[in-house]
């Protein structure tokens, strides 16, 4: 069994949401490509010169978000915290893009936890499923 794990420090940016514009779709966030760039780079890093995983994969993204610059309480949280699906999708499509695997489609198990503190990063951690 083959594992790979890294951390990417940064604000993690969430995917999914859309903007119309006259030349079309695009995606709402400003900060989705730089942070998809930083998960490709660390991710080729942790990788080196592996082959793509293959076959069934568990995944775990574990984020950590910026506390709020209010001094109010964390919960209950704002329509702008960072939604799990919409992060796990900007990281599953970041691994894609390098490699990790042919397809996130072979992820049949994902589990996605995010917390709030003083430095913003995703735990991320890909192991091959033996059946």
């Amino acid at each position: 069994m083959r594992d790979l794990a890294f951390t990417v420090v940064g604000r993690p940016a969430t995917q999914g949401s859309k903007v119309r514009t006259r030349f079309g779709m695009r995606e709402s966030s400003t900060t989705l490509e730089p942070w998809r760039e930083a998960v490709r780079h660390e991710a080729r890093l942790a990788m080196g010169d592996r082959e793509a995983m293959v076959g069934p994969l568990r995944v775990s993204l574990s984020f950590k978000l910026a506390r709020a610059k209010s001094n109010r309480a964390t919960w209950p949280i704002g329509q702008r915290s960072g939604d799990v699906d919409k992060l796990a999708r900007a990281v599953l499509d970041a691994l894609t893009q390098a490699d990790v695997w042919g397809d996130d489609a072979q992820v049949v198990d994902l589990r996605v936890h995010k917390s709030f503190g003083d430095r913003p990063s995703a735990l991320i951690t890909v192991t091959e499923v033996v059946e």
